[in-house]
């Protein structure tokens, strides 16, 4: 204790210091809730990437629907008695398109054997023997026969399922 301090001064100085409070600071800022440009950055990304989706589907559906309607020509073809040779060396063709389509670019350079083993891979697999008839089909000419029209009908019906089956 100072000698100028009387203890009536001490006293008014502790009340005075009992009305002190400290300094409160405030609350960390937290991640959430975000900012506005965060759910927009958000909204723009689920929108984008639905977009691309929904564009990929519809090139992808675009492809199987162009392919089976030129399938089902290839079948009209058949029964009005259209070229064999030219119906399975056209239906070897669209099998190789579609497959490209399908982003299995693995694909375009094979040929013979190794195009017939690809055929017979996957879950709508062509059988062996109409996947070695197709592989073929665009090389080799077809031996003229009666009995060349159920193989193409059987390959029409195989080609469409593994169309279907082509993500």
């Amino acid at each position: 204790m100072t000698p100028e301090m009387t203890p009536e001064m001490l006293a008014e100085m502790l009340a005075e210091l009992d009305r002190l409070r400290d300094i409160r600071l405030p609350d960390p800022v937290g991640w959430w809730p975000l900012a506005p440009g965060w759910w927009a950055l958000g909204a723009l990304i689920c929108i984008a990437t639905l977009a691309a989706w929904l564009l990929e589907a519809r090139r992808r559906r675009g492809l199987r629907h162009l392919s089976l309607r030129e399938l089902a020509g290839l079948r009209d073809r058949l029964h009005n008695d259209a070229s064999h040779e030219d119906i399975g060396a056209t239906l070897a063709v669209l099998l190789r398109r579609v497959a490209l389509g399908a982003h299995r670019k693995s694909i375009a350079t094979l040929s013979g054997e190794a195009w017939a083993r690809e055929l017979t891979t996957g879950k709508a697999a062509l059988s062996p023997e109409v996947a070695s008839y197709l592989a073929d089909a665009p090389s080799a000419a077809i031996r003229h026969s009666d009995d060349i029209r159920p193989m193409l009908a059987r390959a029409l019906a195989e080609a469409e399922r593994w169309i279907r089956g082509q993500s």
